[in-house]
C-alpha cells in the first residue's frame, strides 16, 4: 500500500524522527508514483527502483561520483573519485582485499568473536548491537590497518558519530559529519608520522610505501584512504550483523534452519544485505542534462540513489518484502554495483559468516526485548539497540 500525502514534497525525508519505521512503505510510493522524485529541501533527485540505480552505477560518464554532497569538507578517498582516477588509487588498496588475504584473516576474526560472545555468557539480558556487533568489525578492520589496540574504541565511537544524525535540529547532518570527520584525519596523522618513524606489517605502512606511476601517496590521499578503510569497516559490517540478528529473532523458523544447517549462512547473509541494506543511499552528480521517465536532471544537480528501495523492488525481485534465507539472490545493490563495488566485501561476508556461526552455535534460541529502533541517518539502516536474552 502507497503512502498519500498531501504534499508530495514532504514524501522523502530520512531525518524524520519515524522514518526507520516506515520508510519502505515511503520507498514503494517513490518506486510506484515518483520513480524520478524532487528533494527540494536537500536540492536533490531521488532514484528509487533497481534497474534505474543500476542503471547510473554503470554510467559513471554522466554521474559522478565526485563533487557530491558526501564529499563537502572531506579528503579525497576513492569512493569519492571517478575513473581512471579511482581506478588507479583502488588497485592500490585492494591487494589487502583479495580472498586469500581474507581468508587468512578468519582465524582471528573467529577468535575475536568467541573472545566476546564469550564474555556475553550468563549475563542475561544484553545489547547484541554495543557489546558484540560493533566490536567485532572493528577490531578486525584496525588491527589490519594498524590501530594500535587502545585507540580502536576512539575511532569507533567517532564512526557512529557520523551514521547518526545530530540531536540539535539547527545544526546540519552535514556540519555534524565533518566535526567527526576532522577528529579522526587527526588521530590517524598521529598513526601515520608514529609508522613513517616505525613500519609495520599493516595497512598504514603499505600505504606509505605505496607508488602510483612513480610518485607515492599525498598526505591528503593516506588520510581519505584511512578514513574510508576504518569508517566503511566499521559501520556497514556492524549494522549487517545487528540488522541480521534482529530478523532472525523475528523469523525463528529461519533462524532454527540456519542453527541446524549452518552452510546455508552465505545465501542467507546476502538475504540480509538485501533486505535490510546497512547503506540505504549515497549520491551521484549529474554531469550533463538528461532525461529519465520523462523528468529532465540539470547538468550539475545531485542524485541519491536508494539502494534501500531498489533492493525491496517488485521488478526486480519476487515478493521483496519476505525475508527469505533461502532465497538465491541473482544480484542485489548492498554492496554496491561497477566502478564502486564494496573493497570490502569479502571482508564483511566473512564477518557475518563467523559473527552467525558462533551466535547460532551458542544460542539458538536468542530471544529480542522491545522494539530495537532506528537510528536518524540520511545514509544508514542502523538501530538503536538489540536487546537479547543469550
Amino acid at each position: 500500500m502507497s503512502i498519500a500525502s498531501a504534499d508530495p514534497s514532504t514524501l522523502y525525508d530520512p531525518l524524520a524522527p519515524d522514518f526507520g519505521h516506515r520508510a519502505y512503505d515511503v520507498y514503494r510510493t517513490l518506486r510506484d508514483e515518483h520513480p524520478v522524485y524532487h528533494d527540494a529541501r536537500r536540492d536533490q533527485w531521488v532514484l528509487s527502483r533497481f534497474a534505474d540505480v543500476h542503471a547510473v552505477l554503470n554510467d559513471t560518464a554522466t554521474y559522478s561520483s565526485e563533487d557530491t554532497s558526501i564529499s563537502q569538507g572531506l579528503l579525497p578517498m576513492i569512493q569519492q573519485l571517478d575513473p581512471p582516477r579511482h581506478d588507479r588509487l583502488r588497485a592500490l588498496v585492494s591487494r589487502a582485499f583479495t580472498p586469500r588475504r581474507i581468508a587468512e584473516i578468519e582465524p582471528r576474526a573467529r577468535e575475536i568473536a568467541v573472545e566476546l560472545l564469550d564474555g556475553l555468557q550468563g549475563a542475561g539480558r544484553t545489547d547484541l548491537l554495543k557489546d558484540f556487533a560493533r566490536h567485532l568489525p572493528s577490531r578486525v578492520i584496525g588491527e589490519m590497518i594498524g590501530v594500535p589496540a587502545d585507540r580502536i574504541g576512539v575511532f569507533l565511537e567517532l564512526t557512529e558519530a557520523m551514521v547518526e544524525a545530530p540531536d540539535d535540529a539547527s545544526k546540519p547532518a552535514e556540519e555534524h559529519d565533518r566535526s567527526a570527520a576532522v577528529a579522526i584525519y587527526e588521530e590517524f596523522g598521529r598513526l601515520i608520522d608514529e609508522r613513517r618513524r616505525d613500519p609495520r606489517d599493516d595497512l598504514m605502512s603499505a600505504l606509505l610505501d605505496a607508488e602510483i606511476e612513480g610518485r607515492g601517496l599525498t598526505p591528503e590521499e593516506l588520510l581519505g584512504f584511512c578514513f574510508l578503510l576504518i569508517v566503511a569497516g566499521n559501520d556497514t559490517t556492524t549494522n549487517l550483523i545487528a540488522n541480521g540478528a534482529v530478523l532472525l529473532a523475528r523469523h525463528p523458523d529461519q533462524r532454527a534452519l540456519l542453527a541446524r544447517e549452518p552452510d546455508r549462512l552465505p545465501v542467507a547473509i546476502e538475504e540480509m544485505l538485501r533486505f535490510e541494506t546497512p547503506t540505504q543511499a549515497l549520491p551521484r552528480r549529474v554531469t550533463v542534462e538528461t532525461k529519465l521517465h520523462g523528468v529532465t536532471l540539470p547538468a550539475g544537480s545531485i542524485v541519491s540513489l536508494l539502494w534501500g528501495s531498489a533492493n525491496r523492488d517488485d521488478r526486480e525481485f519476487r515478493e521483496p518484502e519476505r525475508f527469505d534465507v533461502t532465497r538465491s539472490v541473482r544480484r542485489h545493490l548492498a554492496l554496491g554495483h561497477g566502478a564502486h563495488y564494496c573493497l570490502g566485501a569479502n571482508l564483511a561476508r566473512l564477518e557475518a559468516r563467523v559473527a552467525f556461526e558462533e551466535i547460532l552455535s551458542r544460542n539458538p534460541n536468542f530471544e529480542l526485548h522491545g522494539d530495537p529502533g532506528w537510528v536518524r541517518s540520511i545514509w544508514a539502516r542502523a538501530h538503536d539497540a538489540v536487546a537479547v536474552s543469550l
